[in-house]
């Protein structure tokens, strides 16, 4: 009753004035939730409000790159799993454990050539691992879809063989891969 009774502006009218504020305030209420949704008359919508989270524009092709390059690939990101990291440091005491006369270089050499089988082995013979261990082993499928065009954050970017078709440049990207895992929900 307190904030109705601020409603009131003409005393002479107190009632009339209660209900004229009040349903001023609810008028302001539902127009601002309204105006919330509503699209903006006149004025163009910016083409790339949609494509915040990144999108493929042009050109989609399917390659299969070489087992070395997809070798890199599934390193790189193992590498950078912290799920991974004590699995790669027991591979590296192991590594070590094995020749005690290599270099570090040698053994870091060593321990990239041979820690996906390993990997593969230790996580595929354990009944407990998880199952994005077991998805992170089993590694990336070999097709790989890429894009001449890739729209993110609001801006266009292009391989350097689309954007020499264009006037205006914008290929500040010089290399982008993505991976496609084999259950389609990871994606780096």
């Amino acid at each position: 009753m307190k904030i109705l009774k601020d409603y009131t502006k003409n005393l002479h009218h107190h009632v009339a004035s209660i209900v004229e504020r009040y349903i001023a305030e609810k008028t302001i209420e539902f127009c601002s939730e309204y105006m919330e949704k509503a699209k903006l008359v006149g004025i163009s919508e910016y083409r790339y409000d949609e494509r915040m989270g990144g999108k493929g524009s042009r050109g989609l092709y399917v390659i299969t790159p070489s087992l070395e390059e997809l070798h890199q690939v599934h390193l790189y990101i193992l590498n950078n799993s912290n799920e991974l990291l004590p699995y790669m440091l027991r591979h590296e005491a192991l590594v070590k454990e094995s020749n005690l006369k290599m270099t570090k270089n040698r053994v870091l050499k060593e321990h990239n050539k041979t820690f996906l089988n390993w990997f593969k082995d230790i996580i595929f013979g354990n009944h407990n691992a998880s199952e994005m261990l077991r998805k992170l082993a089993y590694g990336p499928i070999r097709n790989v879809i890429t894009w001449q065009g890739y729209d993110i954050n609001k801006y266009s970017f292009y391989t350097k063989s689309q954007d020499n078709k264009s006037t205006m440049q914008n290929n500040g990207v010089s290399l982008w891969f993505k991976c496609k895992w084999v259950d389609n929900n990871i994606g780096v």
